[in-house]
């Protein structure tokens, strides 16, 4: 075993701790929430463990700190839009205010090491979730179930790094 994959194992097992007897899990990996803080060139980075089920998204933000899971439910998702750039992808969705853990920039460049800074609990109307690629079996599942809900994930073409 390797670091990494030492607290893959550890964040996926306190997330399946958590998940409802109707939640089947359909996909799980890595990921980056730049919500607040990153861009699309941070996602590759994947300190962000993400598991999609048939009714929710749930990722631990940093899977170094296992202190927090977030969870998503899907049919609070008002919109979504996939963006490229070079081959990383990001999954932009609105929804209902959502109370959850997230990392406060500080002044600090948008692509610092947010991993290293503490996060705050608030109320955010938007996730960003940001992949290494859009083929990603997490990826396609979270578009897939959210096409099952009737939202139509929109393809745009980033031309910088910032969703």
């Amino acid at each position: 075993m390797t670091y990494l994959s030492d607290l893959m194992r550890v964040s996926e097992a306190g997330v399946r701790d958590l998940l409802a007897d109707e939640e089947q899990v359909l996909g799980t990996g890595r990921c980056a929430d730049i919500t607040t803080t990153g861009d699309l060139d941070s996602a590759g980075a994947g300190w962000t463990y993400v598991m999609v089920t048939n009714r929710r998204v749930h990722w631990v933000p940093s899977i170094v700190r296992l202190r927090t899971v977030c969870s998503l439910d899907l049919d609070q998702v008002q919109t979504c839009i996939e963006v490229h750039w070079r081959h990383r992808s990001a999954m932009i969705m609105d929804h209902d205010a959502l109370i959850r853990a997230h990392f406060v920039p500080n002044g600090r460049l948008r692509h610092w090491e947010y991993t290293a800074m503490d996060p705050v609990v608030g109320p955010l109307s938007r996730t960003i979730l940001g992949f290494s690629r859009p083929t990603t079996t997490a990826t396609v599942k979270l578009k897939e179930q959210l096409s099952l809900r009737g939202l139509e994930v929109r393809q745009v073409q980033s031309p910088g790094r910032l969703p």
